[in-house]
C-alpha cells in the first residue's frame, strides 16, 4: 500500500498520535463499543468478524466434503439467491476466480426484474442445480420471493426430492431455519449471529459458495488472518495498513474528501468494487455523514475531478495509463492510495483489511459503522406500496409530463423533458453529487450505457457520479443516500418488464396475489418516497421497451444542454 496524503500529510500523521494515546487498536480487538458510542447496541454484537477468519477454519473440510458430494451426485450449476451482504461477497468470489472445471458453476441473483429471474429459470436445469437461500434475518422479502419461485419450478420437475435441491445460510433461530426443516432441505447452515451482512464475507455467507466454486479455503482464510495480524495492535502504526486506511478516510472525510473513488487495472477486479461499496456506504453514511464510494470504470481527465476526491488504485496487473493518471492526480493535490495485488487471494488480505478500516474510520466519524438505521424506510414504504398494490393500484400521481416514451416524475413544474433534467442538475449544491437508481435488467449492453452516462455528467458536472441496479442498492448504498449529509440528488430509471412473473404466496402453491415486476415497481416507488421524505431531490423516469435506446435517449438530451 502506497500512501500520498499530499498537504493533509501533518494531519493525519497527527492523528496516530491520538491512536496510539487512545490505545483505539487495542480497544477495537477488545471490542471495546465506547470507540464508537457510549452504548452497545448494534455493536458488541456485530464485531465476530474479527475472529471470522481463524474460526472458520474448522469448517474448510465439512465445506470441501460437501462441495465433492454434490458433484458426484451430478450437480452442475449453483444460484445463490440473496440481497447485499449476502450476494455481493460470493458474486465478487464468482467474478475474481471464475467458474472451474470440475466444481459448481455460480450464478448469483439479487434482482427482483422479472427478466433476470425469467433468465435463470429457463437457463438452469433445476435437477442439476443447487438452490443457496442466502439471509441473515431469515425475512428478507426479495430472498423469500426468489425461494418460493425456485422451490416451485424444482418441485415441477423433481417431485418431492426438490427439496434436496435447496442449502439455507442464515443465523440461527431465523425463519428460514423452519423453513428449511418444513421443506427439506439438504442443508442449513447456521451463521455465527455476531457478524453483520456486510462484514461476512469470511464467514459460511461467502464460504458456501466459494467452496462450490473451488476456491481453495484454507489458503483465502490464512491470507485474511494474516490481514488481522498486520491490523493487531503489536503492529506499528506506520506498518498497521487497517490503521493508515482507516485513519486515512475517517480524517479525509472530516475535510470534505468524502468521494472515494476507485479505479481498478481490470474488469475482473471491479467486481471488488461492488463489495467495497457497501461495506463503506452502508458503514459510514448515517447521522448526516457518510464516504460516498464512487466506482469509476471509466477513468476521466484530473481536471473533472473537484476537490472531494480520494483516489484509490487497486492494481492487479500492471496499467500505464492508469499510473500516469496517478502521477497527474498527485501532481493536482489530490490524496492518493495505490495498492497492489499479486494474485486472487490477495483479496482475502484485502477484504479484511477494508473490514477494519472501515470499522475505524467510523471512530473518527463518531458513527456506529454496524448499523443501518435508514434502511428501515425503504422497507416501510415498500410495504406500503404493496398494500396498495393489493388493493387496486399504485398509481396516486400522473407524471408530470410525458415525452419521448418516458413518464416523468418529480415534484416541480417543467414543459420538457430537457427543462427536468436542467433543473435537476442545478439542484447539485458544492460537494454534492449526483446517483443514478437502474431497476433495469442487469447486463452488459445496458451497463454499457450507464456507465457512458455517468461519465458524461461527472465530465459536464464535474461532480461525483455514482450508479446502482435496483433493488440491490437499496441493502448497499441506499442506507447512505437517505442517511448522509443530504448532498446527493437521485434519478431513478424504471423499466416495465416486457415480461413478468407471478410470486407464490407460499412455496408449494400456486395461489399469488403479487409479481416480481410489482415488487420492483413497489422497491422504487417506496425509496422515492423514503427520499423524499429524508428531504432529497429525486426525479423518475418510467419507461416501456429497449432499456439501452433509452439510455441513450437520455444521455442524447443531457448532451443537448451540457
Amino acid at each position: 500500500m502506497e500512501i500520498f496524503w499530499g498537504k493533509y500529510a501533518e494531519e493525519i500523521e497527527s492523528s496516530f498520535i491520538t491512536l496510539e494515546e487512545e490505545k483505539v487498536i487495542s480497544r477495537l480487538w477488545e471490542k471495546d463499543y465506547t470507540l464508537w458510542k457510549p452504548y452497545p447496541q448494534e455493536i458488541v454484537n456485530r464485531l465476530g468478524w474479527l475472529s471470522a477468519p481463524q474460526e472458520m477454519q474448522k469448517n474448510v473440510a465439512q465445506l470441501e466434503d460437501m462441495t465433492a458430494g454434490l458433484r458426484k451426485e451430478g450437480f452442475q450449476e449453483a444460484l445463490l439467491l440473496g440481497m447485499g451482504g449476502s450476494s455481493l461477497a460470493p458474486d465478487l468470489f464468482q467474478k475474481v476466480w471464475g467458474n472451474k472445471e470440475g466444481f459448481l458453476n455460480l450464478y448469483v441473483l439479487d434482482s427482483t426484474d422479472p427478466e433476470m429471474v425469467n433468465h435463470y429459470a429457463q437457463s438452469l436445469d433445476p435437477g442439476k442445480t443447487l438452490y443457496l437461500v442466502s439471509t441473515k434475518s431469515g425475512n428478507t422479502l426479495e430472498t423469500l420471493s426468489f425461494f418460493k419461485f425456485f422451490y416451485n419450478l424444482a418441485q415441477k420437475k423433481l417431485g418431492k426430492e426438490a427439496g434436496k435441491h435447496f442449502i439455507a445460510i442464515t443465523d440461527p433461530g431465523s425463519p428460514l431455519v423452519q423453513l428449511g426443516e418444513r421443506y427439506g432441505f439438504r442443508k442449513v447452515f447456521l451463521n455465527p449471529p455476531d457478524i453483520g451482512g456486510r462484514y461476512s464475507a469470511f464467514s459460511f455467507f461467502g464460504l458456501v459458495p466459494a467452496a462450490l466454486l473451488g476456491i481453495d479455503l484454507s489458503l483465502l482464510l490464512e491470507k485474511a488472518t494474516i490481514a488481522s495480524q498486520k491490523c493487531s495492535p503489536s503492529t506499528p502504526l506506520k506498518d498497521n495498513e487497517g490503521a493508515l486506511l482507516g485513519t486515512t478516510l475517517g480524517i479525509l472525510a472530516q475535510k470534505g474528501r468524502d468521494k472515494l473513488t476507485f479505479f481498478f487495472s481490470s474488469p475482473r477486479w471491479e467486481s471488488f468494487g461492488d463489495w467495497l461499496e457497501q461495506l463503506v456506504a452502508e458503514s459510514t453514511g448515517k447521522e448526516g455523514k457518510g464516504i460516498l464510494p464512487v466506482i469509476d470504470r471509466q477513468p476521466g481527465k484530473p481536471e473533472v475531478y473537484g476537490e472531494d476526491r480520494l483516489f484509490v488504485y487497486i492494481e492487479g496487473e500492471k496499467n500505464d495509463s492508469l499510473n500516469n493518471l496517478l502521477e497527474e492526480l498527485k501532481n493536482a493535490g489530490h490524496p492518493v492510495i495505490k495498492i497492489s495485488v499479486a494474485s486472487h487471494y490477495d483479496l482475502g488480505e484485502q477484504m479484511f483489511i477494508w473490514e477494519f478500516a472501515t470499522a475505524l474510520s467510523g471512530y473518527w466519524l463518531k458513527i456506529n459503522p454496524f448499523d443501518q438505521p435508514d434502511v428501515e424506510s425503504t422497507k416501510k414504504f415498500t410495504q406500503e406500496m404493496m398494500r396498495r398494490y393489493k388493493e387496486g393500484s399504485f398509481e396516486e400521481e400522473n407524471p408530470v409530463l410525458v415525452e419521448k416514451g418516458f413518464n416523468i416524475f418529480c415534484d416541480f413544474s417543467a414543459s420538457s423533458l430537457k427543462e427536468v433534467l436542467e433543473q435537476f442538475l442545478g439542484f447539485v449544491e458544492p460537494g454534492g453529487y449526483i446517483s443514478i437508481h437502474a431497476y433495469l435488467p442487469i447486463n452488459p449492453l445496458i451497463e454499457k450505457e450507464l456507465i457512458s452516462l455517468a461519465s458524461l455528467l461527472r465530465d459536464k458536472t464535474k461532480k461525483a457520479v455514482t450508479f446502482g441496479y435496483g433493488p440491490r442498492f437499496l441493502h448497499s448504498t441506499g442506507q447512505l443516500h437517505k442517511g448522509d449529509g443530504g448532498k446527493g440528488v437521485f434519478l431513478q430509471l424504471v423499466s416495465e418488464p416486457s415480461i413478468d412473473i407471478p410470486i407464490p404466496e407460499e412455496a408449494g402453491s400456486d395461489v399469488s396475489c403479487f409479481t416480481f415486476g410489482a415488487l420492483k415497481k413497489a422497491q422504487a416507488l417506496g425509496d422515492r418516497e423514503a427520499l423524499k421524505r429524508a428531504g432529497r431531490k429525486v426525479i423518475s423516469l418510467f419507461f416501456q421497451g429497449n432499456s439501452e435506446e433509452k439510455l441513450r435517449t437520455l444521455r442524447e438530451t443531457f448532451l443537448h444542454f451540457l
